[in-house]
């Protein structure tokens, strides 16, 4: 290399000058292949230090890993990645799908390599010798290790790399949190801490028309609502800004953003053409059709909302609406703030208050938080100022939470893997996959964890060994004279990556059964799993949900435990996943059980994986070969949303389960049928319209009949309900 690899990738990417903190991860040695710990706010250029580790080591010969929390994140960095990185003859894979699909060919194939938390530790267990390949492994947004869901994850991810790998690159990006010293000696990395942000911050609370920032000064807002945060949007918009709403519900964000449509037009300033355009995309989504007429309305209003509930493809239209100026502003949920790059001039937090399922009552968001949402303030480039502006509610004085959020520190970062769940799912894919073979190896590895770190050895071991009696006790290993090794149904479960109690779960509702595995036993047992992504049960729903179980899976009547609040959700779960398979239309889903098609989508993707990985273990377990074969069919009817006549026909790209069903319907009930149908005979097919047809075609290897049916038209959605 004649040149640094910074100054390469300067020149690619069109960087007069660095950062000053890209500047001091130079310093620090990050193309020398140095562990760092990179401690800044969004948006100052962690990205750049990414890319200079990951192409100096690739650039090396080594393979160069980046991992996320969210695969809306892994995605976001594939594209960048992708396209800097290609230009240095680097070759940039992603992995972010199935967690048992083998991926030795994406690494094998690739310099460097996109993931997820999830699905590197996954890789890793299935090749543990992929470490040894391992020149630098980015984990980014790594003070998701405080996260519940997440942190054990992350920690027992990088135990195993620092435990198998002396030589390994770690660069660790984060947001600014308290214990960053301590988070950088866990990691063995060199700190990198700087508060310097491309925009500068003003930050400040609103209450009674008036914004009050940390520096003394004030500002007037006129209140053309009874809404204060509706009032920051107006505000900012008029100076040509704007503005992310962050509120602590998916129903305060609808409630919001309806409020917003309904004022004058002339109140927001926004592109117009472009949210015609924004909204005529939102209309041809899939999910139910009320739905997309309601954002495609917002959307014309300028403004939208924005949250779990929807799917992946409509928020990506929202922020892409947002970053194009056809938005004023978007009410969001605080995911928005964990996941894509979106910031705005304008950032105001609705509330800092967000109920508690666990305790059944309110409590105030963490300082680091609210910092996460202040992080958005600012488009580098585009806005002189960022604003972070909290909205303060009655009983909450301006000085009040001026010193609780504006001045405070955020809270240290604290390890999450004090249960046993984690060190559970860590042993079994340790012993699995060779990496310890005994107690002792076994602790060695874990004191790699930042849980020993803060916690200490004792306490480890003591939560180390009930995890390794559990385990033992499951079946999943054997433990003989001190020595440790994996059944082969803790193999199969440990390559499944589900998690050790799927094995006794499964086993007791085998036997609740009694050997009668029915569609909706399998279900059942499907959304039952420790790893499924249950729907949410209101205590007025139990009596709906049993009502609703009477009438359609008696069976199930005596399985489920009406007094357990999850076996209930598991219930509800099941007969939202009975009707998508049966082809209930999507807006009967959400109305049925009061669910967006975000909650759909994120309990079929779960519920595919874990059918597929329960087809493995089933025979492992004892279980008969019919339910593996029940289970994989389901597998796949799950993916679709189909009745099984259908599975041939959703091969077809482009055509779904609805258009699905016309085609058979309509009397093109196999593969054979419709390979030698006339295109003209597929247009008078109602809702097949030119690009399915063309589509099909080119499924059949019929180019030139394709070529000649594009552009005859489309299947979009008019505007004219919405027109002003």
């Amino acid at each position: 290399m004649s040149a640094k690899v910074a100054e390469r990738l300067m020149q690619i990417l069109g960087y007069k000058e660095l950062y000053p903190p890209q500047r001091a991860a130079i310093e620090a040695g990050v193309e020398d292949g140095r562990s760092l710990l990179v401690s800044s706010p969004t948006a100052s250029g962690k990205t750049f230090i990414a890319m200079v580790a990951l192409a100096s080591a690739a650039l090396k010969g080594a393979k160069s890993f980046y991992t996320a929390p969210l695969r809306s994140i892994a995605t976001e960095k594939y594209r960048e990645f992708r396209e800097a990185l290609t230009k240095l003859n680097l070759k940039v894979g992603i992995s972010i799908g199935d967690l048992n699909v083998n991926d030795e060919i994406i690494v094998n194939r690739n310099d460097v390599i996109i993931t997820t938390y999830e699905k590197l530790d996954s890789i890793i267990r299935n090749s543990p010798s992929i470490i040894d390949k391992m020149g630098s492994l980015v984990v980014d947004e790594i003070h998701y290790v405080d996260d519940e869901k997440r942190g054990p994850i992350i920690e027992t991810l990088l135990s195993k790399v620092l435990y198998r790998s002396r030589g390994v690159q770690v660069v660790a990006l984060s947001a600014t949190v308290s214990n960053v010293d301590e988070i950088a000696n866990w990691i063995g990395a060199k700190l990198v801490k700087c508060n310097w942000r491309p925009v500068p911050l003003s930050e400040g609370v609103y209450k009674d028309g008036v914004i009050h920032f940390s520096d003394g000064s004030k500002r007037k807002v006129e209140e053309v609502s009874a809404n204060p945060s509706i009032n920051l949007v107006v505000d900012e918009s008029r100076q040509g800004g704007q503005t992310l709403v962050f509120v602590q519900s998916r129903r305060r964000a609808v409630q919001l953003a309806k409020m917003a449509a309904r004022l004058p037009r002339n109140l927001l300033k926004f592109n117009q053409g472009k949210a015609r355009e924004y909204a005529a995309k939102i209309l041809a989504t899939e999910g139910p059709r009320l739905l997309r007429e309601e954002i495609a309305e917002l959307i014309m209003s300028g403004v939208s909302y924005h949250h779990a509930g929807l799917s992946n493809e409509q928020r990506t239209l929202i922020e892409d609406a947002f970053r194009d100026g056809a938005l004023a502003a978007i009410f969001a949920t605080p995911t928005l703030a964990a996941g894509v790059n979106l910031p705005a001039r304008r950032v105001v937090i609705a509330e800092v208050e967000r109920y508690d399922e666990s305790y059944g009552v309110p409590r105030d968001i963490k300082v680091f938080e609210y910092k996460q949402f202040a992080g958005r303030a600012g488009r580098p480039g585009l806005d002189p100022y960022g604003e972070a502006i909290i909205v303060a509610s009655r009983p909450r004085s301006v000085r009040e939470l001026m010193e609780e959020y504006i001045k405070a520190k955020p809270e240290r970062l604290e390890s999450r893997l004090y249960g046993v769940r984690g060190v559970r799912h860590s042993a079994l894919g340790a012993v699995a996959s060779g990496i310890a073979n005994d107690f002792g190896s076994l602790l060695e590895l874990h004191r790699k964890t930042l849980y020993y770190v803060q916690r200490g050895e004792e306490k480890l071991s003591q939560i180390l060994r009930i995890s390794l009696d559990d385990l033992v006790a499951w079946g999943l290993v054997e433990e003989t004279n001190g020595k440790l090794k994996a059944t082969h149904l803790g193999y199969v479960v440990s390559r499944t990556y589900l998690d050790p109690a799927s094995v006794p779960k499964l086993v007791k509702l085998a036997k609740r059964f009694n050997g009668k595995f029915t569609t909706e036993g399998l279900i059942y047992i499907i959304s039952s799993m420790p790893d499924m992504n249950l729907l949410p049960v209101r205590s007025s729903e139990s009596e709906k949900i049993m009502d609703m179980a009477v009438d359609r899976v008696p069976t199930l009547i005596d399985i489920v435990d009406w007094d357990d609040p999850d076996s209930v959700a598991a219930l509800k779960t099941t007969l939202a996943l009975l009707d998508w398979i049966e082809e209930v239309p999507d807006d009967k889903i959400a109305e049925t059980y009061d669910v967006g098609p975000g909650d759909v989508a994120s309990i079929i993707d779960t519920a595919k994986w874990i059918a597929s990985s329960l087809a493995e273990v089933a025979p492992a377990a004892g279980l008969p070969e019919e339910v593996s074969e029940k289970l994989r069919l389901l597998s796949k009817r799950i993916e679709e949303g189909v009745k099984p006549e259908l599975l041939q026909l959703v091969e077809i790209p482009g055509v779904g389960r609805v258009r699905a069903r016309r085609l058979y319907n309509a009397g093109f009930k196999t593969l054979e049928s419709l390979a030698t149908a006339s295109p003209q005979e597929l247009l008078r097919i109602p809702g097949i319209g030119p690009a399915t047809v063309a589509s099909i075609l080119e499924f059949f290897g019929r180019k030139e009949e394709a070529a000649s049916i594009k552009g005859r038209g489309h299947e979009g959605v008019g505007l004219d309900r919405f027109a002003a």
